[in-house]
C-alpha cells in the first residue's frame, strides 16, 4: 500500500474484531456487516473485475457521518482479518480501493494486470467503480 494512503489506516473496532467469533463464513460476515451499514463491493474498473474472492476476500465500504464531516470507509476482510481505513474523500478511498484491487489481482494472476508492475501502471479502465456510479461523479 502506498504510504501516504497508510496515514487512513484506523483501528476497525470491536464489531470487526468479534465478527470471526460468531463461526460463519464470509458470506455470513457479509449479512452481518450490512447490518452495520458496510456493503461489499462485487467488482471494480470499467468492466467489472472481481474485487476479492469471495467469501475469503472482501472489499466492504460505508460512508459515515461524523460530525460535520463524512468519512468514506473501506474495509479489507481476508478470511477473517480485516483492514481498515476512513477517508476525508471519497476519491482517497478510491485510491485505497484501486490498490487493494491490484495487489489482489496481481496476487492471483490476473490476465489483466499481467503487464503491470505497479498500481501506477494501471489504466483508467482498471481504475474506479463499476457500473452505474462510474464516471458520474457518485460516491459508491
Amino acid at each position: 500500500m502506498n504510504d501516504a494512503l497508510n496515514q487512513y489506516k484506523v483501528d476497525p473496532g470491536n464489531f470487526w474484531k468479534g465478527l470471526p467469533m460468531r463461526g460463519g463464513d464470509g458470506y455470513d460476515d457479509m449479512e452481518v456487516a450490512e447490518t452495520q451499514g458496510w456493503h461489499p463491493i462485487s467488482a471494480w474498473g470499467k468492466d467489472g473485475w472481481n474485487l476479492g474472492s469471495w467469501p475469503l476476500v472482501i472489499v466492504f465500504y460505508r460512508n459515515l457521518k461524523k460530525e460535520d464531516a463524512m468519512l468514506y470507509q473501506v474495509i479489507e476482510y481476508v478470511e477473517g482479518d480485516v483492514t481498515m481505513w476512513s477517508c476525508p474523500t471519497a476519491a482517497i478511498r478510491q485510491q485505497v480501493t484501486d490498490e487493494l484491487a491490484f495487489f489482489h489481482w496481481k496476487f492471483s494472476h490476473k490476465e489483466w494486470v499481467k503487464d503491470y508492475d505497479s498500481v501506477d501502471q494501471l489504466p483508467d479502465e482498471l481504475r474506479g467503480a463499476y457500473g452505474s456510479q462510474r464516471g458520474k461523479g457518485k460516491e459508491v
